[in-house]
């Protein structure tokens, strides 16, 4: 495991693979797009549907907590991540 500050930090989905279950965010605290897995979806965050199922929206405002690693070509993995933002609810937020 790499390299985490315990931070949490703010970004944007960039893309995401609902059939892969795993996306990318951006964030300005960022140089490089950080790799999301889909287990690291909080189970309360909005991106929660029936039945536990994560996943997130292109677009969603998220808050998140980044680690160093190398996972495919990606240098930066969350290991914690919570929609805050989507579903067409801009300038909402959830704690």
């Amino acid at each position: 495991m790499g390299y985490s500050d315990g931070r949490v930090h703010r970004g944007r989905v960039r893309l995401w693979h609902t059939d892969d279950g795993w996306g990318v965010v951006d964030s300005p605290d960022f140089g490089d797009p950080i790799w999301v897995h889909y287990s690291t979806v909080d189970p309360r965050s909005k991106g929660v549907l029936a039945g536990g199922f994560r996943q997130l929206r292109v677009g969603d405002a998220v808050e998140l907590t980044v680690e160093r690693a190398e996972q495919d070509e990606f240098h930066l993995r969350a290991l914690w991540i919570n929609s805050i933002e989507g579903d067409g609810d801009e300038g909402s937020s959830r704690q």
